[in-house]
């Protein structure tokens, strides 16, 4: 597994060497009952099992989510962009200027309890804004929208190029805030 790792092959995180472990453990349990004195591995099958568990949910929860207070984020490239960006109060900004979209049909959300989001886009994106704001008002390339008890609304911007140059379809939730989307 760690040489998998190493070598770049594929991405391996805590809970596949904690998988890896207990399938070892698993196999020599099996050994054991046909050759004996494997009791022990019993104790440690259960250690690694509780690892296990807690390494899949600690990777599990996104690199992004959970976050408290003012955040940025600013993905540099298609590589960095998280499809899921969580903030349950404060504000948030996600500027997504420096992301190439040619070609791409690519999906975001961006979900805030309490607090104001604003989502920058490039220039040349076909935008599909998917909008969500329970109590505040909403503003997407300039058209507005709000109050209390927001109905789901959905708008388009191609930009001023017109149609082409990437596809973003971007779903943001406030509860209770402000929504900003601009190029």
């Amino acid at each position: 597994m760690a040489t998998l790792d190493l070598l770049d092959v594929f991405p391996v995180g805590a809970a596949g060497y904690f998988a890896a472990a207990l399938a070892t453990i698993g196999l020599g349990l099996l050994v054991g009952t046909w050759f004996g004195r494997a009791r022990w591995l019993i104790a440690l099958g259960l250690v690694t099992a509780a690892a296990l568990g807690v390494a899949t949910v600690a990777e599990s929860y996104d690199r992004v989510r959970g976050i408290d207070g003012n955040v940025t984020w600013a993905p540099a490239d298609r590589r960095d962009l998280a499809d899921r960006y969580e903030n349950n109060f404060g504000d948030a900004v996600l500027d997504l200027r420096a992301i190439d979209f040619d070609k791409q049909d690519v999906q975001v959300t961006v979900a805030v309890n309490f607090g104001t989001v604003t989502v920058v886009v490039p220039p040349n994106v076909d935008v599909t804004t998917v909008a969500d704001v329970n109590a505040g008002d909403a503003s997407v390339f300039g058209r507005r929208t709000g109050g209390l008890n927001g109905r789901l609304w959905e708008s388009t911007d191609s930009g001023p190029d017109g149609p082409g140059g990437g596809t973003l379809r971007l779903y943001v939730h406030v509860n209770a805030g402000n929504l900003e989307v601009t190029r």
